[in-house]
């Protein structure tokens, strides 16, 4: 008995759940709830059998996607929504982030979210944009931690500028 909590408490300890590994639109709908204080990046695609450009430029921008996010504090998932049991399946994921899966027919699309909130980007600017949205979360997440701490200015600043006369106007 006491060898079955042993186990059972070894699981529980090393076994975290992975919240990037999902089976239905549900299951991401709620780790995007629960998971407020993690970034999320969700890269979204179709790739229709027949359109062989399709599959190689979501291949490419995905690839561009995923070197960006190379040393980025997030939680990164992928879909592929080319049949329709996929996009039923992932119906309230697709609902909740008002995606519009008709864009996929062009190119994938990246869903980020931070704290409840987030955007979707489509085009050819995904993999700068994702990696400049991050970081504008990061700065909201490290502004959220210093919120409840005291003001400290340090000081006048260090810009060139500010060493320069105004010169009698603006």
């Amino acid at each position: 008995c006491s060898l079955v909590f042993v186990v059972l408490l070894f699981a529980a300890v090393y076994c975290n759940f992975d919240f990037t590994h999902h089976q239905n639109g549900h299951e991401l709908f709620v780790s995007l709830r629960d998971e407020t204080q993690k970034i999320w990046v969700v890269f979204v695609e179709a790739n229709p059998n027949a359109d062989a450009t399709l599959a190689s430029q979501n291949k490419d921008v995905k690839s561009a996607v995923k070197n960006r996010l190379y040393n980025e504090d997030v939680f990164y998932t992928e879909l592929d929504l080319s049949g329709d049991d996929q996009k039923e399946l992932y119906k309230e994921f697709t609902d909740l982030t008002k995606l519009d899966t008709d864009l996929l027919e062009e190119g994938p699309t990246v869903v980020l979210v931070y704290d409840k909130k987030g955007y979707w980007i489509h085009g050819h600017g995904i993999p700068q944009e994702t990696v400049d949205t991050i970081h504008a979360f990061i700065v909201q997440k490290e502004e959220n931690d210093n919120r409840n701490q005291p003001i400290s200015v340090g000081g006048s600043v260090k810009h060139p500028s500010s060493f320069e006369s105004f010169g009698g106007g603006y």
